[in-house]
Parts: C-alpha cells; sequence; structure tokens
C-alpha cells in the first residue's frame, strides 16, 4: 500500500459501489483460472464460470443504484445475489452478501469497525447456510478476513488503507492453507477457486482504494499448462451425485434451516441461503427432481437448474479435444452417447400446469408420457433462457478453443434465438458458432452426434462446423403421429381441423424440409402398418448407391420402434447399426403416446 494515498475513514454507498465493483472485476476477470483450479466439491471446473456470473448479477445492480446509503447499496447487492447465484461457490458468496447486508443494513456510511462487524456477520450467515461447512475452502478465507479487522486488532484510528492492508495479510495465507487441508486439493496441488475468487474480491476492492495500485493477472502453476490439467489430477464427486441442482423458491416465511435439513437427506453438497419470502437452495443429487418436489413444498419455483456433473468432467477431461459441442434437449439421442462424447445438453422447459420440469434432467421421456396420459392440463415447452446458454458457454471457454451449438430447427422453436441471444452477454461472442439443425428429434439428435465426433477426434473449429453443416444437409426425418388429439389439446390445429380431427381415423406422415420446417407426407387409415408407412418416403428418399446412419425415437412405443428399427436395417443400406430412443417432450407433446420418428442421414456426409 502506498504511503501518500489519501486517508479513507468512511465508505458511503458511492464509495463502497466503486469498492464492490472492483473487486468484482478483478474476480471477473480471472474466471478462466478459478475454473481450471476448481477440483472441490466436485472437479467440474466450473467455480469461476459460477463466481462470474454471481457477481455479475451484483455488479448488474449495483451500477443501477445510485444510493449514498451504504447499507441500501448492499441490500440491492444481497438481492441480486439471491437471484444470480450460480453453483456452490455462487451461492455461498449469496449468502456471505446476505450476511454483511442483514448486519449493515441501516449504516449509511461505514467506518473499518463497521466492516468487520458486517465481516463476522457475513461469515457466520455463510457457515449457517451449508450442511456440512468444511475448513479449507472459502469459509477459511472468510472467517480470517473477519478476525483481522476486528475491534481488539485495529488501532481505533485506522483508516480503510489499513483495514485493507491487515485484511489481506490474513487472508492470504488462508488462501494458501487451502492447498493443504482436503484430499482434493492436496492431490491436484490447488488453492480452493471459491476461497480464491474472495481474495481476488477483496484484492480488487483494495486496490480500488489505493489509486494507482497495479494488480497483477494470475496465471497457472506452468505457462505450458494445458487448460485440464489440474482436473486430470482430481479425485471423483464427493458423495458421487450426478447432477447439480439450483432453484429458486418463493413464498411465505420460508423454513430454511427444515428446507436444508430435507435436502442433506437426500443429496450432499448442501447451501440454502435467504429465507423469509425468497432462497435459493443448491444441492447435488442423482434425482433432480427429487430436490425439486422437497423446494415445492416449500414455495413456488423459478430458475430451475439441472447440470450433469458426470459428463462436465467427463469432457473436461477429454485429451485433445479443442472444440466443445452443445445441443439442446430438442435433440434426442440414446443418453450412452451424450455421455460417451460429453454433449453439453441445455433443457427445454415443460410446463404441466403451474409445476415446471427440466427436459432429460428433472423429467425423463418416460415420465413425461406416464404424465401427459395422466394429467388433464396439457403441457407445453418452451425454450431454454438465453441465460441458461450463456452460463454454459461461459464455462466450456474457459477449456477450449471455440464452442459450437446445434439447435433445434428454428422454424419450430425459439430455441435457435435463444442459443444466439446468449453469445450477446460473453466476453468473446465469436468463441461460440450457433448451428440451426433444420432439424428435430433424432435428425436433430444426427447433426449433433456428427458435430461431437468431429469434435472428440481433436478437430479444429472449421472442421467441426464443415462437419456438422454436411451433416445437416445429409439428413432428413419423417414421423408417424397416431392422431391429432395431443396437437388439438395443445392448441396447435384449429377449428374446424380440430373438429375434423377428433372423426377422422388417420395417423399422418411428416418430414422435414431442406429449411427446417415441417409438412405432412401423407396419411393412412386405422388399419394401416404405421412403420411401412413412416419408412415409406425415407425409401422413396434414398439415394442409389448411399449408405445411411440411421436413428428411431419411441413415444412410449418400444415394441413399434424395434419393429421400424428391423424394417429400416432389412430395406435400407445401413452404415452400422440403427440408433433407438425415447422421444423427447420437444416434439412428443404434440403428437403424444405411439408417435415414431425416424431420422436417416447419408453416412460420411461430409465425403464426396
Amino acid at each position: 500500500m502506498s504511503d501518500a494515498a489519501p486517508s479513507i475513514a468512511y465508505l458511503d454507498g458511492r464509495r463502497l459501489g466503486r469498492v464492490l465493483r472492483a473487486g468484482i472485476g478483478r474476480v471477473i476477470a480471472e474466471r478462466g483460472h478459478l475454473d481450471r483450479i476448481n477440483v472441490f466439491p466436485v472437479p467440474d471446473g466450473d467455480t469461476g464460470t459460477n463466481l462470474a456470473l454471481t457477481l455479475a448479477a451484483i455488479d448488474e445492480r449495483l451500477a443501477a443504484t445510485g444510493t449514498a446509503h451504504a447499507g441500501e447499496l448492499l441490500a440491492a447487492a444481497a438481492d441480486a445475489a439471491l437471484d444470480g447465484a450460480r453453483g456452490n461457490s455462487g451461492a455461498i458468496f449469496a449468502q456471505f452478501f446476505q450476511g454483511l447486508a442483514a448486519s449493515l443494513g441501516d449504516q449509511a456510511c461505514l467506518a473499518p469497525a463497521d466492516l468487520a462487524r458486517g465481516l463476522a456477520a457475513a461469515d457466520a450467515a455463510a457457515r449457517s447456510a451449508l450442511s456440512e461447512p468444511r475448513e479449507g475452502t472459502v469459509l477459511t478465507v472468510m472467517r480470517a478476513a473477519a478476525g483481522a479487522i476486528a475491534s481488539d486488532r485495529l488501532p481505533p484510528d485506522a483508516d480503510f488503507s489499513a483495514a485493507g492492508s491487515a485484511l489481506l495479510a490474513a487472508a492470504r495465507p488462508a488462501l494458501a492453507s487451502t492447498r493443504s487441508t482436503l484430499d482434493s486439493l492436496r492431490a491436484a496441488d490447488v488453492e480452493d477457486a471459491g476461497a480464491l475468487g474472495l481474495v481476488l474480491l477483496f484484492e480488487g476492492a483494495a486496490a480500488a482504494l489505493e489509486p494507482g495500485t497495479v494488480v497483477r493477472p494470475l496465471t497457472d502453476a506452468a505457462t505450458d499448462l494445458p487448460l485440464r490439467a489440474h482436473l486430470d489430477h482430481a479425485p471423483g464427486a464427493e458423495g458421487g451425485h450426478r447432477f447439480c441442482t439450483e432453484c429458486v423458491v418463493t413464498g411465505d416465511d420460508i423454513d430454511t434451516a427444515a428446507l436444508r435439513r430435507a435436502l442433506a437427506a437426500v443429496g450432499s453438497s448442501v447451501v440454502v441461503v435467504g429465507g423469509g419470502r425468497k432462497a435459493r437452495l443448491h444441492v447435488h443429487v442423482d434425482d433432480p427432481e427429487t430436490a425439486f418436489a422437497i423446494a415445492r413444498r416449500h414455495g413456488t419455483l423459478a430458475a430451475q437448474k439441472a447440470d450433469d456433473m458426470q459428463r462436465q468432467a467427463r469432457v473436461l477431461r477429454a485429451a485433445g479435444q479443442r472444440v466443445a459441442v452443445v445441443a439442446d434437449s430438442g435433440a434426442d439421442l440414446p443418453e450412452a452417447l451424450w455421455d460417451e462424447f460429453g454433449i453439453h445438453l441445455v433443457p427445454l422447459r415443460v410446463q404441466f400446469g403451474d409445476r415446471s420440469y427440466l427436459d432429460k434432467a428433472g423429467l425423463t421421456p418416460a415420465e413425461f408420457f406416464a404424465e401427459l396420459a395422466r394429467n388433464p392440463q396439457h403441457p407445453k415447452t418452451s425454450q431454454p433462457p438465453p441465460g441458461d446458454y450463456r452460463r454454459t458457454y461461459e464455462l466450456l471457454a474457459s477449456h477450449f478453443e471455440h464452442i459450437v451449438c446445434v439447435s433445434l430447427t428454428a422454424r419450430l422453436s425459439g430455441t435457435h434465438q435463444a442459443a444466439v441471444a446468449a453469445t450477446a452477454r460473453l466476453a468473446e461472442p465469436g468463441q461460440v458458432t450457433v448451428v440451426d439443425s433444420f432439424s428435430l428429434s433424432v435428425g436433430a439428435g444426427l447433426v449433433v452426434l456428427a458435430a461431437a465426433e468431429a469434435a472428440r477426434a481433436g478437430g479444429d473449429r472449421d472442421t467441426v462446423l464443415a462437419a456438422t453443416t454436411a451433416a445437416r444437409a445429409a439428413t432428413r426425418t419423417y414421423g408417424l403421429v397416431p392422431d391429432l388429439r395431443w396437437a388439438v389439446r395443445g392448441g396447435r390445429i384449429r377449428r374446424p381441423w380440430s373438429w375434423l380431427a377428433g372423426r377422422l381415423p388417420l395417423s399422418f406422415i411428416i418430414t422435414t424440409d431442406p429449411a427446417g420446417g415441417l409438412g405432412v407426407r401423407g396419411a393412412i387409415g386405422s388399419r394401416g402398418d404405421r412403420v411401412a408407412a413412416v419408412l415409406k418416403p425415407a425409401l422413396r428418399d434414398a439415394r442409389p448407391g448411399e449408405h445411411y446412419r440411421v436413428a428411431v425415437a419411441h413415444a412410449a412405443a418400444p415394441a413399434a420402434a424395434a419393429r421400424l428399427a428391423a424394417a429400416a436395417r432389412e430395406r435400407l443400406p445401413c452404415a452400422g447399426d440403427v440408433l433407438v430412443t425415447e422421444l423427447g417432450p420437444a416434439f412428443g407433446v404434440h403428437g403424444g403416446p405411439g408417435t415414431l420418428a425416424l431420422a436417416v442421414q447419408r453416412a460420411s456426409p461430409g465425403g464426396p
């Protein structure tokens, strides 16, 4: 700290806002490094992204808050953190700000002694939010920082320069201690990423109090360190749970302690922040819907998220992979292929009345069709919010040279636009390319698979994009809708067609066109062979001498799907086995049980 710096005896709301935003900027600038050293509580490489998104939500609120009242500014920051928190570390930071705001909300200006009191309250609040507080994490740094500027540790006339120096002098050794406290951090020889994030926040804030201070960027342990090297040495996920699950709960007098206990009974890494009328929960579970069901007992849910940590960790460890592939859940593929190729899934939303589910994460296709059959309220599907895409992009940008996102056809869904809109919020928008699959269901799935195969082979941006666009041009999707009853219920068919649909015992054959549109190709009566009917246009479109990759999806009709797969193997020159999977809600909501989808893709579409 410079001896020439003017004394700063207090922080009002405007000064405090500048100081906090400087600290936030420091964390966001080091997002990639924090992602790369993230191995605890699970080695999923996303702490930097989660902290950046959490703190960016605070920064946006602070930028729009003109108050000179320090307590009001902290209240705004705490509210923004609660809404914007992402991941385990983001939730802990949100509770940290909740504690600061609760302790200092009535303070128009802050003296160093006030900050000490606020940090102690923030430390206690953060620990109370966790079902199992662990030392050797960000909690260790929080406690060290609070203790360093406690009233008995600083002289009565200490200003914020002295307080900042004392705080950092305690926080940095506490951070260093995290490298050897927990087994996973010791094995990877890294500091806790969340703890480093808090130290960066403090460093950026302290630098804002000392004009002219140069903050040096972080570097990895060696300049030639591979992006995912730390993850290679990290043990598996603690507790072994698969999904990092989050949501916001709104209700009356939410009992956060009861919510925390119920979640701890079914999962690990439980964090519940906030309280009163709004709380945010974070938990690692194998079945996200289990956590969401518990949360619904306490209020209405929003901002539901479920990240597959096992798939995420697997792809981050993929040796030699330069490009990451992202797809929405409108693409249907066998789950084993999503896992094998580490394809990042962004789920659509499925809404039954006032209850919302995450497609293929909180609700499997089989569960969807069972609910469709018994629930009198017809479901609606909606595209993922751009924020879901943004978080996925930000995470992958720390680990890969480029990201290719393949979307459901833009002619039938707003999913493509959401995927594109999210790129505008990125620090490097050019690091993401969004490709319209011009297809749906297994057709979109085969385009995604071609992209993933090229990426896994080590292809660069141009190679993966070339494979994706070639696969798109080589793919056609065909479907059989048993009747129009479900499309009528969903409002997709208007009168008089809805009246006629209820009286015509017909099944309709539909197909995608080269621009991603969907049209009716024919119809058959109730006694017709539905399998033969859906295969017929594919046979007609097949080119002599070509071989085809084929995939089949079904809506609660496994026997019909097996027949269709067998017929395709017999009638089409198939390249490899026929893929068979369940049909997702994006198409199934309009076709209903018994719907079949068939995708046919010329093999080696990039060839001559």
